[in-house]
């Protein structure tokens, strides 16, 4: 068989191939947009906690993934009419794609959603951000990123798959192509210029879909960023003894993680002004009474109180309220050892974060504030910058920000250091030493010892989910009165 040019020109000039072309892609365009709606719906539904509603999503699932899109479409077709319903065939095959379409969107979305780390909603709740604010301004941003390489090649699909649509007589390009190929008896010619089609309208999606995947990757580009200025070196003065009112009280707390009890019976308190360190073993519960302080665990057993209210549960009834909770912890800042900043956040933006989503500022105050507290911190250059342009020492001086943007009446620090290089320690022990020598309160899990030393107003040794020993630095150090603790300081030599 030889090639014929002038079919080719005759296919190319006929009025019906940019009709044909347009009929595919808005069909695709329409389709892949509601199924994609639908996904978003069903994606967070798989993931509920409510057995009905994950029950739905499943059974949707199963149905629309384990048939043939083909089967479908023919249902739809026959079915529709028979209900009553008078659709045209174009109604009909939309439906058909969509809720197929729909069914693989949930399951994107659904990876999309548990690739964000458990840290970022804890750091999320630890601001008092309410749940669908953590959702939609947290999570789904986070998410978008894995979510669009597989969206993009399911909408590439789609393009394709409306080919499927002519068995039910809608004339899309496949349609149109078998038409000309009967009228010309030339199915080469005509065949390879619908493929030709298929191919520029799917190799033009792919350039949109690459250039979308770099604007959402901007935030993990490692640019190199000027050097950061230190924060201001200060001369640590001893926290006053504290008076007054427990600012934050545990009675008789006790909090199971499986089968593991993390803490047994524990009664603690602060009062305002004091700088706290928790210190001990890995494993002896100090982490975990970190967490209950701020309710990011809820104990099984005991009492929290912050500011003499019980936190997280209704004055009248008893019961626990997640609203209260949220704005309780407004006032509980918390600093995590891996940081948890938001990644698609500016260092600006997160630590703006707090006072224009919780408090209410405007975005001009809210961003002043911020600026004001990145240069406390001495990263007033690098308002602009993402996480992932930072060190891990300016990535956690960023963290400490966004706590103090909160204007707390207690900052929680969870082995802020740890995860920092040992040249980074310092320029972080700095800004806790200068907030320390300022009077705000403060409770450290720590494993610097000298930190704990120089600092805090109160040393806190725990082993096995409990309280061993609480003393001040002085006697803790020089005299401790448990062979626990003399045991432990002589590990890791500490013992003054």
């Amino acid at each position: 068989m030889t090639w014929n040019w002038a079919v080719v020109w005759q296919m190319l000039a006929s009025p019906m191939l940019p009709a044909a072309l347009l009929t595919t892609v808005w069909t695709a365009v329409l389709a892949q947009s509601f199924g994609t709606a639908i996904g978003f719906a069903l994606g967070p539904a798989s993931l509920s906690h409510l057995r009905p509603v994950r029950t739905f999503a499943w059974f949707y699932g199963w149905i629309f993934r384990g048939t043939p899109l083909l089967v479908q479409i023919l249902f739809f077709f026959a079915v529709i009419p028979q209900l009553g319903l008078k659709l045209g065939i174009l109604t009909t095959g939309l439906i058909a794609l969509s809720l197929n379409e729909g069914a693989r969107m949930a399951e994107i979305v659904r990876a999309g959603l548990i690739s964000v780390p458990a840290g970022q909603i804890e750091a999320a709740r630890s601001l008092g951000l309410k749940r669908l604010q953590i959702f939609a301004l947290v999570v789904v941003p986070q998410a978008i990123r894995v979510i669009v390489p597989p969206l993009g090649n399911n909408f590439n699909y789609m393009l394709k798959a409306t080919s499927l649509l002519s068995v039910i007589g809608i004339v899309e390009l496949l349609r149109m192509s078998q038409q000309m190929a009967q009228a010309t008896t030339r199915p080469l010619e005509i065949y390879a210029v619908a493929a030709c089609a298929y191919l520029v309208v799917t190799t033009s999606w792919d350039i949109v879909q690459r250039r979308i995947e770099r604007w959402l990757a901007r935030s993990q580009s490692p640019v190199r960023m000027p050097a950061d200025a230190r924060p201001p070196e200060s001369h640590v003065e001893k926290p006053a003894a504290a008076s007054g009112p427990a600012l934050v009280r545990l009675s008789a707390i006790g909090v199971e993680l499986g089968a593991h009890r993390a803490l047994d019976g524990v009664d603690f308190a602060v009062r305002r002004g004091e700088v706290v360190a928790l210190v001990g073993p890995s494993g002896s519960g100090k982490t975990t009474l970190l967490r209950a302080l701020n309710g990011l665990v809820r104990p099984q057993s005991g009492t929290v109180e912050f500011d003499g209210a019980a936190l997280g549960r209704d004055p009248a009834s008893g019961r626990f309220d997640a609203g209260l909770l949220d704005r309780q912890r407004r006032r509980i800042g918390f600093v995590f050892q891996r940081f948890n900043l938001f990644g698609h956040l500016t260092a600006l933006e997160n630590v703006a974060a707090g006072p224009r989503l919780v408090l209410g500022q405007s975005r001009a105050q809210a961003q002043a504030t911020a600026r004001k507290l990145l240069a406390k911190v001495g990263l007033a250059d690098k308002a602009d910058a993402y996480p992932a342009m930072l060190s891990g020492g300016q990535q956690q001086r960023v963290a400490i920000a966004r706590a103090l943007a909160m204007a707390p009446d207690l900052l929680l620090f969870d082995e802020p250091t740890s995860a920092l290089d040992p040249e980074t320690v310092r320029e972080v022990l700095d800004v806790m030493r200068a907030l320390a020598s300022e009077g705000t309160t403060m409770v450290v899990v720590t494993h610097e010892m000298g930190f704990a030393r120089e600092a805090a107003s109160r040393i806190v040794f725990l082993d096995r989910g409990r309280i061993v020993e609480e003393a001040t630095p002085a006697a803790f150090f020089a005299a401790p009165k448990t062979e626990r603790a003399r045991t432990f300081l002589g590990q890791i030599g500490a013992i003054a």
